[in-house]
């Protein structure tokens, strides 16, 4: 865990001499928007990603979006889902509601919902339509601005009368792979047969003493009114909740055959599609929800942590050696014949085993582990075959 996202926006120029700047200007003449974010977390098959989703009203008032992280990212962490939402039934899933594509374009296209204009879905270009800034002045390292250029911006006028909506995802691997969580492990996980491992997940937005004194004046002054944070954090079955920041507004398991592509970010039908649905369908979705229309929020904080048990595999290390220790001893101890000493290890051994096994869980552990480390090579394979083919 490591400081706050920050997002804010560059007014757009003001024509008229005697209009408000963005500091003077009231909620109702600010660019209004609803954020959604998907914190997927399973770290046994690889997936770790933060989805962002902004849902912009009166974008006409914005030529530039700015989004902080308060650690370096790079443009290949970044991807559109612009395409992938329109799979299926992933809109239904993205926005929990019945939505259908109404027209196409080559850079949007328009939904309507129950039959009415719904959002405008506008795809993003990750080497045209994004910049990325170092910001050295982090409170805790260097960070990255993400910015959407002015012609993105431009963009979100062209369809008038309906909210503009952009997706993207940002992987979390390298530096930022432990950007919104930590581990906490028992001390004395080294003398028993099991531990508890504890993760704290923490995502943080727009706290203002967190953010960086380059960007702080505008990331106030240029503020959205953010009408409402939906809060998605997705964990496998294994992990057990234990604090929350705030009551849960829903939970509940993922809907493996609505989600499995856009798990995968590939709008289409994989190779490996029952293996997806069979990892989408082993977690759950944590959901929370804070502010409205009438009661906009200026920042946002969500708290959880979740704990899960490993089996310490040093215990079991000791075990064996004094179980050697033992066999060596009743040798010493003048037991010669071998048939003896034999039956003695072999019950001693087979007690050990049994324990092992109905005690421990400790074969379960390392097939589970087994299984998921043979399908990421399996999947790595795959793509690399793919690769190849196309070129």
């Amino acid at each position: 865990m490591n400081g706050t996202l920050a997002i804010w926006y560059e007014p757009a120029a003001q024509t008229d001499p005697g209009s408000l700047t963005a500091e003077e200007q009231t909620p109702a003449e600010k660019p209004n928007l609803e954020l959604h974010f998907n914190l997927w977390r399973d770290m046994p098959s690889g997936t770790n990603f933060l989805d962002i989703g902004l849902k912009i009203s009166r974008a006409e008032l914005l030529t530039r979006i700015y989004i902080y992280f308060p650690v370096v990212v790079r443009k290949n962490q970044l991807s559109d889902l612009s395409e992938v939402m329109k799979f299926g039934q992933t809109l239904n899933a993205v926005f929990n509601s019945v939505v259908a594509v109404e027209k196409q374009s080559d850079v949007h296209y328009t939904t309507l919902s129950n039959g009415m204009p719904f959002v405008a879905v506008h795809k993003i270009s990750i080497e045209n339509d994004i910049e990325i800034d170092t910001v050295e002045d982090g409170l805790k390292g260097p960070g990255s601005t993400i910015t959407f250029t002015d012609k993105m911006c431009e963009r979100l006028w062209t369809e008038k009368g309906v909210d503009q909506y952009i997706r993207f995802r940002v992987k979390l691997n390298g530096k930022t792979r432990h950007l919104f969580t930590q581990e906490v492990v028992a001390k004395d996980k080294i003398f028993v047969s099991s531990s508890h491992r504890l993760e704290l997940t923490e995502l943080r937005l727009n706290e203002h003493r967190s953010f960086p004194s380059s960007i702080a004046k505008n990331a106030q002054s240029n503020a959205f009114v953010i009408s409402r944070v939906h809060y998605f954090l997705i964990r496998e079955l294994g992990n057990t909740l234990v604090t929350q920041h705030a009551p849960l507004r829903k939970v509940r398991r993922l809907e493996a055959n609505l989600w499995a592509a856009y798990l995968n970010g590939a709008p289409t039908v994989s190779h490996d599609a029952a293996e997806e649905e069979r990892l989408a369908s082993r977690m759950v979705i944590y959901h929370w929800r804070e502010g409205s229309p009438k009661d906009p929020i200026a920042d946002f904080t969500a708290f959880a942590s979740f704990q899960t048990s490993a089996p310490g595999l040093a215990f079991y290390i000791i075990a064996l050696v004094l179980l050697g220790a033992v066999g060596s001893s009743v040798s010493a101890w003048g037991l010669e014949s071998y048939g003896l000493q034999t039956s003695l290890i072999g019950f001693l051994g087979g007690i050990a085993l049994l324990w092992l096994i109905t005690w421990s869980g400790l074969w379960a552990w390392l097939g589970a582990r087994f299984g998921d480390v043979k399908r990421s090579v399996i999947r790595r394979l795959r793509k690399l075959r793919r690769a190849v083919t196309d070129l």
